[in-house]
């Protein structure tokens, strides 16, 4: 019983970590590459403005796909 306890009180723990963990490196790799090339045409860190638009798309990419993927819930 206490094992339960400890693993249903754990996984959450852990996403948590983990998803701030994730959030936190995008942050500091999009700040990197926004002092790699400063300026370009006018626009500012443009490296960084196209890798967060790449994150986007490929975020929004794979919720498209699990959302037409999943089971419908009306089952």
């Amino acid at each position: 019983m206490v094992d339960r306890l400890l693993s249903a009180l754990w996984v959450p723990v852990l996403v948590i970590i983990v998803t701030a963990a994730g959030i936190i490196g995008v942050g500091e790799l999009l700040l990197a590459l926004a002092k790699v090339q400063p300026v370009a045409a006018g626009v500012r860190e443009p490296i960084s403005v196209v890798v967060a638009l790449i994150l986007a798309i490929v975020i929004l990419l794979g919720a498209t796909f699990l959302a037409r993927g999943g089971r419908d819930s009306r089952d």
